[in-house]
């Protein structure tokens, strides 16, 4: 059976980095929910018209449409290891990712949290900065750029975002323990859950996602 892998963290714990490291070197999908609504929605599908009109209008899709999308996605990727990026968000969400593994008759082989305290959270976001021309991202502390806040890339000016702020993220830091902690509880109870040191270096995580995920 082809494995399915669900990586969880608080923001800024690196889930997009490490599922990207992880899925390039061992060929797993790298389903990422919100790259995959904005591909879905860039479609002439009437799917993609539905997403157009929550995301037009700002609100959030509704899990209805998440549910067809992780169906859709699990159908054509039948033959493919998965490694879903900061997915589910909510007991609703992995409720509905069991039942849509059930039906593509998968099972999840790990939940892989990757801990990291909230002062850690707080240093990552207040000094993070992105390339407004490739998207890469930096941290002035942990990750700085070679010169001073430019791209290394192409020299770009890096940006900080306007919703990496101290207000921003005690409100996100509260959707987290309220949404997402009782994944984890479920996840652990059901004996799938790994935790793994996310004040490591990238490359220290990345190896301790490989050992949990690779010895499943």
């Amino acid at each position: 059976m082809r494995r399915t892998v669900v990586l969880l963290g608080p923001p800024a714990s690196g889930k997009g980095t490490q599922a990207a490291r992880f899925s390039r070197a061992h060929d797993f999908l790298h389903f990422d929910m919100g790259g995959a609504l904005r591909e879905a929605a860039a479609g002439d599908s009437p799917l993609a018209e539905e997403i157009r009109s929550y995301t037009d209008a700002g609100h959030l899709v509704p899990d209805e449409v998440v549910r067809r999308l992780i169906e859709l996605m699990f159908a054509a990727n039948r033959e493919r290891d998965i490694i879903l990026d900061g997915f589910p968000r909510s007991m609703e969400q992995a409720e509905l990712l069991e039942h849509a593994m059930s039906e593509a008759g998968r099972e999840l082989t790990a939940a892989v949290l990757i801990g990291l305290p909230e002062e850690e959270i707080a240093i990552r976001i207040l000094n993070r900065r992105v390339c407004p021309v490739c998207g890469k991202a930096y941290n002035l502390v942990t990750m700085p750029p070679k010169s001073d806040e430019k791209c290394d890339d192409d020299g770009y000016p890096l940006e900080h975002r306007a919703d990496d702020t101290e207000e921003v993220l005690k409100e996100r830091l509260a959707v987290y323990k309220e949404k997402t902690r009782p994944i984890i509880a479920h996840y652990e109870a059901v004996g799938v859950l790994a935790r793994v040191d996310g004040t490591a270096g990238v490359n220290d995580v990345g190896e301790q996602i490989e050992k949990v995920v690779l010895d499943s």
